[in-house]
């Protein structure tokens, strides 16, 4: 992968003192993207050693959002401020607790918004890895067409991919309402004025990437919430985790961890170069 200048994607990565999480995040899309596309990482005031490799890593754009970390409105006012300063036919948002592994992930997104979507990406908030208990419910859930809102589908912004021209000229901002996810406003904004937009089920992303959430709730030490708090808690800038998502998300990242690829990218520092 290589940022040059006929790039058709520009990544955008808010992070907030994830070391480990954003070091397997770049690695990942370093060994596993064939398009040439730009990488930014919007850092939301890290004190850490998470902002030292940052500034280690040349291949990347490294962008200081100004933005104390709140946990979420930090997340999509960098957002906000990146995306008028693109300049490829496309953008995508990702997680620094996503991970790629698979070297076709973004040929696979180019190619369904080649075919007229203005948006493609994650119905589901999590893709899990892979395993015999999980994928009977997997297949479940890929028969279930998921909405936000009436006639909107779910586009979570884990690894959401957006066409610019119709964002820019619809005047599309992120934000948040409750506790849905950050995309949900702008999906709606943009299916109104007549764009279509494509939610692809975690079964199908399985394939290419590995999402277990919250890692940067968990790295901080931010505790769950009951299910009853979670729209207070969003609404105050907390946690909006409660304590099964919190489990399952950890359960699910151990074990992406354990696998040998995974550790073999943790321990290749020629990813960084």
């Amino acid at each position: 992968m290589d940022a040059k200048e006929n790039a058709a994607v520009t990544i955008l990565i808010p992070h907030f003192q994830t070391l480990d999480s954003i070091k397997l995040c770049l690695r990942s899309l370093r060994k596993y993207t064939r398009l040439p596309c730009r990488v930014r990482v919007l850092d939301n005031g890290s004190r850490d050693a998470s902002l030292d490799y940052l500034r280690s890593v040349p291949w990347i754009d490294l962008v200081a959002s100004g933005r104390p970390n709140d946990i979420w409105k930090a997340h999509f006012e960098a957002l906000n401020a990146a995306v008028p300063l693109v300049t490829t036919p496309y953008f995508l948002l990702m997680h620094s607790d996503t991970y790629v592994h698979h070297p076709g992930w973004l040929d696979y997104l180019l190619d369904i918004a080649d075919a007229g979507y203005a948006a493609v990406g994650p119905r589901h908030q999590r893709v899990p890895v892979r395993t015999p208990f999980w994928l009977p419910a997997a297949l479940l859930q890929h028969l279930r067409t998921r909405e936000l809102a009436p006639g909107v589908p779910a586009l979570r912004s884990f690894c959401a991919l957006y066409e610019t021209a119709p964002f820019r000229r619809l005047g599309c901002r992120f934000s948040t309402i409750d506790s849905l996810d950050i995309t949900c406003g702008v999906n709606e904004e943009l299916v109104r004025a007549g764009q279509r937009i494509r939610g692809l089920s975690a079964l199908t992303l399985s394939r290419y990437l590995f999402h277990a959430s919250a890692v940067t709730l968990m790295t901080q030490g931010v505790p769950p919430v009951t299910r009853a708090e979670t729209k207070d808690a969003c609404a105050r800038g907390t946690s909006y985790v409660d304590h099964r998502t919190y489990r399952r998300s950890q359960n699910c990242q151990h074990q992406f961890l354990q696998r040998a690829a995974t550790r073999a990218i943790l321990a290749d520092d020629t990813l960084d170069a």
